[in-house]
């Protein structure tokens, strides 16, 4: 199952039970069995556009709320540009760039690495080539690819993304000098672009909410939303509503950890500054 079709069917049965409409009340509307109701909720059986439309109405659900089911039903089943990139990504990887596709914002917290959305090509092959040691070179071009055919989105304004990091991101030197004052410097001007809001959890601010997990929260264009949760042996993906509130709640925490937006760039122009100081004391 996709992630579009795992969406739907999780959508559906939350209006359904928001609306208080019973399975049974749902099959007679529809015309069909009450199992059919169930199996669709649980994604073991996709509904028509049609039948989507019925029971949303049924649901009581607005009209935006409505044709963008319509339109998920209409398209769940089919994979995007993507696509291409299907032999050197794993499955996991494709849902992940699924869900960012679909999605109107993502809200990205980072440890010691700077956002992928917002990395360079040199620093984003860097990352794979140390997190990926044993994938050929021709495999880690093709992800670097990816990585860069993503992030253009961000660059047209299209997405919306709002990045927190630890300050230990900006020290790490990934990739070398010239790969990491180059990222650095890049970091900066995209930060400032009007889409993105980027900010720095300092050292100094001791303790915080999820410290040690990374994490992305996905937001579409009906305000539900998927958590994903990198690991060293796959993508975990978090879709039950507690869940996804659990993580949101999170990044609303480490927001107001982190220096405000003003101060998060100050903060990076001296490390670039600093930097270049201190690579030139080490030459």
């Amino acid at each position: 199952m996709t992630p579009k079709q795992r969406r739907l069917a999780r959508r559906l049965r939350q209006l359904r039970v928001n609306s208080g409409t019973s399975l049974e009340a749902a099959a007679n509307h529809l015309g069909c069995k009450q199992p059919k109701i169930t199996k669709i909720e649980v994604c073991q059986l996709g509904a028509r556009p049609d039948e989507v439309r019925m029971l949303c109405e049924l649901y009581g659900a607005g009209r935006a709320t409505v044709e963008s089911m319509v339109t998920l039903a209409r398209t769940a089943k089919t994979r995007g540009w993507y696509q291409v990139y299907d032999e050197s990504a794993n499955p996991e990887n494709i849902d992940f760039v699924e869900l960012e596709t679909d999605a109107v914002a993502v809200s990205n917290f980072e440890i010691d690495l700077i956002p992928g959305l917002l990395q360079t090509e040199d620093y984003a092959r860097a990352v794979f080539k140390a997190g990926l040691p044993d994938i050929s070179a021709d495999i880690i071009d093709q992800r670097v690819e990816l990585r860069i055919a993503r992030r253009q989105r961000v660059l047209d304004g299209d997405l919306s993304v709002w990045a927190v990091v630890t300050e230990a991101a900006l020290i790490r030197a990934v990739g070398g000098r010239d790969v990491h004052l180059a990222q650095l410097t890049r970091l900066l001007e995209v930060a400032t672009l009007p889409n993105v809001q980027f900010q720095i959890i300092p050292t100094r601010a001791g303790e915080y909410m999820a410290m040690g997990v990374p994490f992305w929260c996905f937001r579409f264009d009906d305000n539900y939303g998927t958590v994903a949760l990198d690991h060293l042996s796959g993508t975990t993906f978090l879709e039950e509503e507690g869940d996804v509130e659990r993580y949101r709640l999170a990044f609303q925490h480490l927001c107001s950890t982190a220096l405000s937006k003003q101060d998060s760039l100050a903060l990076l122009r001296k490390y670039i500054k600093e930097e270049h100081s201190e690579w030139e004391r080490r030459s």
